[in-house]
């Protein structure tokens, strides 16, 4: 089973569970800020050291992060802005959650982790942009072996554990992060390069 049957099999399940929260009239919307909410006190719990509770509360952000698209989808109250504010705010979420890691790192005095914490939030941005950016191009660009659903599992994980799992953590995270970006940077240079030629064949036939 590849990975977009693996995620194509998770919607249905998710958006299975969330029926009956759904038929409740909930605005999706208000998820999305729950979720919001849910990652500044994130960024508190991790800045303080309280390593354990940040590891669990970044694993309920991500559970925010499916619960709000499934609900707009089951319910039919998705709407465009829905789908920007939901964009927009997971940004800001992933902001605030290694802010509260470069926090931590800096009372720690672990400088190593701090850059890796700091390479890891723009390899994260760049993966989000990169997808924003092609679709205005009109790519389809949700590829990449890290994405967001996949980097907050690994977040909470090593947050879960000892010191050392942390940092093995976020190498992980600061180098694959960058892998995707570029990942991402390349399907779409190919997927452009390609809609180049088959508009300069189509030219030529005319």
């Amino acid at each position: 089973m590849n990975k977009a049957h693996i995620e194509a099999s998770t919607r249905r399940t998710v958006e299975r569970l969330v029926t009956p929260l759904a038929r409740t009239g909930i605005d999706p919307n208000a998820l999305t800020v729950a979720g919001l909410l849910v990652s500044a006190v994130t960024a508190v719990c991790i800045g303080f050291g309280w390593t354990v509770a940040g590891g669990l509360l970044v694993l309920v952000t991500g559970g925010f992060d499916m619960l709000d698209g499934a609900v707009a989808r089951v319910s039919g109250n998705g709407s465009r802005f829905g789908a920007f504010l939901d964009s927009t705010l997971d940004r800001w979420a992933e902001g605030l959650i290694f802010t509260g890691l470069v926090w931590y790192f800096v009372a720690q005095d672990a400088r190593i982790e701090v850059v890796l914490a700091v390479t890891t939030m723009v390899g994260s941005m760049l993966i989000s942009y990169t997808r924003a950016r092609a679709e205005g191009l009109g790519v389809d660009c949700e590829i990449g072996i890290l994405q967001r659903p996949e980097r907050l599992l690994l977040l909470g994980i090593s947050l879960l554990g000892p010191a050392w799992l942390l940092s093995a953590g976020l190498w992980v995270l600061s180098v694959v992060t960058q892998i995707t970006a570029v990942q991402r940077i390349l399907h779409v240079h190919g997927e452009l390069e390609r809609k180049k030629s088959s508009d300069d064949e189509d030219a030529a036939t005319d």
